[in-house]
């Protein structure tokens, strides 16, 4: 039950996290829902590698480097892809 309630911990912060940089990089064709798929693929990958330390312990995505790792994954994903997407056009 603790990998299902985490998993959605990290959904619910890549939402967050897109909503967020959307409203403080937004890039002229970017698009809502694209920019919540980069941040819910950011916040995965960043929790992932936050409770990759933990591997062979206990890993509970909701350790504080897993959720750490969300949040700086969801925001750096999103930034990257606005960033990018402001610079093409």
């Amino acid at each position: 039950m603790d990998f299902i309630i985490g998993f959605a911990v990290w959904l619910v912060i890549g939402l967050v996290g897109a909503f967020v940089t959307r409203a403080v990089v937004h890039g002229p064709a970017t698009t809502t829902l694209m920019t919540m798929a980069f941040g819910i693929f950011g916040s995965f990958i960043g929790g992932m590698l936050g409770t990759s330390a933990h591997i062979f312990h206990d890993p509970v995505p909701l350790r504080v480097g897993g959720l750490i790792g969300a949040v700086l994954g969801a925001v750096v994903f999103t930034f990257i892809y606005h960033f990018a997407a402001r610079r093409a056009v």
